[in-house]
C-alpha cells in the first residue's frame, strides 16, 4: 500500500522561480547553471524546425498537410489507421516554416497532402539538426506543353463525331476480359448527344464555352472565385482518404429559380478517362429505376492530363486528354426529352428542376482500337499479361438508387478487389457541397467517386453556376488538426514511489480548428479544444487535476466543460481559476473517468505556431493556501507550490537553478507519452481493482514495457518509443 508521506521539516521557502506568467515555456530551467540529475529530462518530445513547401505546385491556396512518423500507404492506398503526428495549413503561398513539438522517435517524416491540386503523393525526409524540410517537385509546368500538344494533334485532324458506336459502354455491361459489349445486360438508356459533337480522337466537346458564348461572364468562374472553390475542395476532399459522410449527398442539386445552368471542370484527378452525362426531373417526378433517366452527353472523355497516374504514363495515353480546368459548357433544357424530342429546347431550367449527373467509369478509355489509333489508357490493373485496358462495370450516379456496379468475385481475385465496394442499392457516389462568399452566395459543387475499391470522392470535380441559384448545400468545416499524449504521475513523490506509473493517468488531446478570416486569405487557428480524461489503478490518496494554460496570444474567450464517465452528454463547467491555472477537479478518485474540456476561440484567428500549450499536472490543497503539486520533469510549479518539499527524500530538484521534479536512477515521478492514448496502458498497468491492491498494482512499468529501462539508462537515445510496445503486444 502507498503510505502517506509526512515531512516532519521543511526546507526554506523559495519564490524566484515560479511559473503563473502567460507565456511561460513548458520547461523552465538553465541547462548551463547545473547538470540535470542521472543526465536526462524523461522528454518523449524533441522541437522541429519543421519546413514544408508546395508552391511548386502552384496550389491555389493553402495546402492541409499531415507528417507521420512511418510510411502511411500500404500497396499504395491510404492506411487511415495509422495517425500523424502532426498536420496543418500552410500559408497561401503553400509554405510552412514552423517550430514544431514531434515525439522524439520521429527521425525520418512522411509528409502527406492529399490536396486535389496536389500531385505528390508522399514526401520523405529527415530530422538532421532538429530541421526538417520536405519540398514537393511539380512536373505541371514542364508537361503541360506537350500534354496541350499532344491532345492538338488529334484536334488538328478536325474529325468530329457524335457517334456512340465505339461507346456502347456507357449503357451496356461489358465483359471485363475482352470488353465485348454483352447486348443482354443494358443498364441505361443509351446517351443523347444533343449538346453536339466532339473531337473523334480525344473526346473534346466542340460545344466548350468561348468568350463569344451568351452569358460567358456570368457563367464561368473569375480567379478570385476559383480562389473559394479550391479551398473548399481542400476542405472536403483528401486523396486516398474517406470522404466525409456530410458531404456525400444523395439528393440532386435543385433550383430555386428560373435559372440558365453551366458546368465547369474544377479538375480530374484518375488515371480513368472516365465519361459524365447529366440529366434532370421535376419534384415528384423521380426517376424510379435506371432506365428512367435520360442522360445527355456532357463530357465523352473527362481526362485533363494532371493525375499522378497520367504523369508517369502520359506517353502511353496517346493523346488520350481532352480537357482543360476551367473549361465549362452550358447545359440544355429538353421539356419533351422523354419522348425523345429535341423540340422547345432552352438553356434556361424552370425552377424546380432537380439536376444529376451519372459518370461510366473509364467510358471513353475502354473503347477498343480502331486500325493503328489506340482508344483505351494503359491501365491495365492488377491483370497480368493484359493487352487492354482494365473493363470495369461501374457507373456512378448523383442520386440514390441510380449508380450500378456488380459484384464480381472472379474480377476481384485476378484484379485485386478491382470491385471491393460492390453497390447493389446503387446508392449515391458524389459528394455535393458548396463554397459560400462573403455575400452568403453559394457555389455548387459536385465530386465523384469513379471506382468501386476507395471511398476518397475526389476523382472528377465538378462546379456550377450561376452563384445562389440551387438549394443550400452543406459548406465545408476546415480540416481539424488533433494530438495526443499521456500524463502519468506517481503520487508519493517526493519519495520515489513504487514506479507503477498508475497513481494518475491522463488520457490528453488537443484539436485546432482552422477558418479562413478574410476572402482569399490562409487558413488561422480559431479554437482549440483541450480534452483531459482520467485513470489511476489503486490508490489511498486524494489527488486534484489541474492545468497551467499557457497562451502566447490570449483567446477572445475561454469554455469550460465537463463530460461525466458513462455519458455522451458535455456540460457547462465551472472549474477553479486561479490567473492562468484551472483546478479541475480536487478528487480524481471520485471522478475517475470524466473528462475535462478546456474550449479557446480566436476570434480573429492565430497562426498555429503561436497556438496555447497545456501544462497538467496533479495536486492537494494544504494548508495557508500552498498546495502539494507534481509536475513532469523540469517543469516549473505555480505560485501556489509549497516548496519545503524540494530537495527532500529522493527528490534533487535545485528551484534555484530551475530544476524542478528531478532525481537520480532509471524512473521520474511523472512523464508525459508523446502521440500515443490511453488503449496502450489498459492492459498492462491499469490492470486491477481501483479499491484494492491487485492485478498490476505496485509493479514497475518496465514489467510491462520491457523497452521502457534501455530508454531510460541510454538517457533516451534507445528504444524512444518504447510506450508503445507492450509485453507481449
Amino acid at each position: 500500500m502507498k503510505k502517506v508521506l509526512f515531512l516532519s521539516a521543511a526546507i526554506l521557502l523559495l519564490t524566484g522561480c515560479v511559473s503563473d506568467d502567460i507565456g511561460q515555456p513548458n520547461n523552465v530551467y538553465n541547462p548551463n547553471a547545473k547538470v540535470i540529475p542521472g543526465g536526462f529530462d524523461y522528454s518523449t518530445t524533441s522541437k522541429v524546425n519543421l519546413n514544408v513547401d508546395y508552391s511548386a505546385c502552384t496550389p491555389m491556396g493553402s495546402v492541409f498537410f499531415s507528417v507521420y512518423s512511418e510510411n502511411p500507404f500500404k500497396d499504395d492506398e491510404l492506411d487511415e489507421s495509422i495517425e500523424p503526428i502532426f498536420s496543418s495549413y500552410t500559408d497561401i503561398d503553400g509554405t510552412y516554416k514552423q517550430t514544431v513539438t514531434l515525439p522524439a522517435y520521429a527521425t525520418e517524416l512522411y509528409v502527406y497532402s492529399g490536396n486535389f491540386f496536389v500531385t505528390n503523393d508522399v514526401i520523405t525526409t529527415k530530422v538532421v539538426d532538429r530541421t526538417a524540410v520536405a519540398v514537393a517537385k511539380n512536373t505541371d509546368v514542364a508537361e503541360a506543353p506537350a500534354r496541350r500538344a499532344a491532345r492538338r494533334s488529334s484536334e488538328a485532324s478536325g474529325e468530329l463525331t457524335q457517334s456512340l458506336e465505339t461507346l456502347y459502354q456507357l449503357s451496356y455491361e461489358v465483359d471485363w476480359k475482352t470488353g465485348e459489349k454483352q447486348a443482354d445486360k443494358q443498364v441505361y438508356k443509351e446517351w443523347k448527344t444533343w449538346l453536339g459533337s466532339w473531337d473523334r480522337l480525344s473526346g473534346r466537346p466542340s460545344y466548350l464555352m468561348t468568350p463569344e458564348s451568351t452569358h460567358y461572364n456570368e457563367l464561368t468562374f473569375t480567379a478570385e472565385e476559383k480562389k473559394g472553390i479550391y479551398q473548399s475542395i481542400t476542405g472536403a476532399i483528401t486523396r486516398k482518404e474517406t470522404c466525409p459522410m456530410i458531404y456525400r449527398q444523395s439528393s440532386d442539386l435543385v433550383l430555386t429559380e428560373n435559372s440558365e445552368v453551366s458546368v465547369t471542370l474544377i479538375g480530374s484527378n484518375t488515371c480513368w478517362n472516365n465519361s459524365i452525362g447529366y440529366y434532370y426531373y421535376q419534384e415528384g417526378q423521380e426517376p424510379q429505376n435506371l432506365m428512367d433517366i435520360n442522360v445527355i452527353m456532357l463530357f465523352p472523355n473527362t481526362q485533363d492530363g494532371f493525375s499522378e497516374f497520367v504523369k508517369k504514363k502520359g506517353n502511353r495515353f496517346y493523346g488520350n486528354i481532352a480537357l482543360d480546368r476551367g473549361d465549362a459548357v452550358k447545359l440544355m433544357y429538353y421539356p419533351n426529352i422523354a419522348s425523345g424530342d429535341m423540340s422547345g429546347a432552352t438553356a434556361e431550367f424552370p425552377a424546380g428542376t432537380k439536376i444529376g449527373f451519372l459518370l461510366k467509369s473509364n467510358g471513353w478509355g475502354m473503347q477498343q482500337s480502331q486500325g493503328d489509333k489506340v482508344f483505351y489508357n494503359c491501365y491495365t490493373g492488377e491483370i497480368k499479361n493484359a493487352t487492354m485496358s482494365r473493363q470495369y462495370n461501374c457507373w456512378s450516379a448523383s442520386t440514390d438508387g441510380l449508380s450500378y456496379c456488380p459484384s464480381n468475385a472472379e474480377q476481384n481475385k485476378t484484379d485485386k478487389g478491382a470491385v471491393s465496394i460492390p453497390n447493389p442499392d446503387g446508392v449515391a457516389r458524389t459528394a455535393k457541397f458548396a463554397y459560400q462568399n462573403e455575400q452568403g452566395q453559394q457555389y455548387a459543387i459536385v465530386s465523384f467517386e469513379d471506382a468501386a475499391n476507395d471511398e476518397d470522392y475526389g476523382d472528377v470535380i465538378l462546379a456550377m453556376k450561376p452563384v445562389g441559384v440551387f438549394k443550400m448545400l452543406p459548406t465545408v468545416k476546415p480540416r481539424v488538426s488533433t494530438f495526443t499524449g499521456v500524463y502519468a504521475f506517481e503520487d508519493m513523490w517526493p519519495a520515489k514511489g513504487d514506479y507503477d506509473m498508475n497513481d494518475a493517468i491522463v488520457d490528453y488531446k488537443e484539436e485546432r480548428e482552422f477558418s479562413v478570416l478574410e476572402y482569399g486569405g490562409a487558413y488561422k487557428v480559431t479554437k482549440q479544444t483541450f480534452s483531459l480524461t482520467t485513470y489511476r489503478n489503486y490508490v489511498s490518496r486524494k489527488n486534484g487535476l489541474a492545468v497551467t494554460l499557457d497562451t502566447p496570444v490570449k483567446p477572445s474567450r475561454v469554455t469550460m466543460k465537463k463530460m461525466v464517465h458513462g455519458t455522451d452528454l458535455m456540460v457547462d463547467a465551472n472549474f477553479t481559476v486561479d490567473g492562468n491555472v484551472y483546478l479541475l477537479t480536487d478528487d480524481m478518485i471520485n471522478e475517475i473517468n470524466d473528462t475535462y474540456i478546456l474550449e479557446l476561440t480566436y476570434d480573429t484567428g492565430i497562426n498555429d505556431g503561436k497556438a496555447a500549450k497545456i501544462k497538467p499536472f496533479i495536486y492537494r490543497d494544504e494548508e495557508d493556501g500552498k498546495r502539494w503539486e507534481v509536475h513532469i520533469p523540469l517543469e516549473a510549479p505555480t505560485a501556489k507550490m509549497n516548496f519545503s518539499y524540494f530537495g527532500t527524500y529522493d527528490d534533487e530538484s535545485d528551484p534555484e537553478n530551475g530544476l524542478f521534479y528531478v532525481r537520480r536512477g532509471n524512473y521520474p515521478f511523472s512523464f508525459f507519452l508523446s502521440n500515443v492514448t490511453i488503449d496502450v496502458f489498459k492492459n498492462t498497468i491499469l490492470v486491477g481493482d481501483m479499491k484494492k491492491i491487485d492485478g498490476n498494482e505496485g509493479k514497475p512499468i518496465d514489467e510491462f514495457f520491457p523497452e521502457f529501462l534501455g530508454w531510460s539508462q541510454s538517457g533516451g537515445n534507445k528504444n524512444k518509443d518504447w510506450y508503445k510496445h507492450p509485453v507481449n503486444q
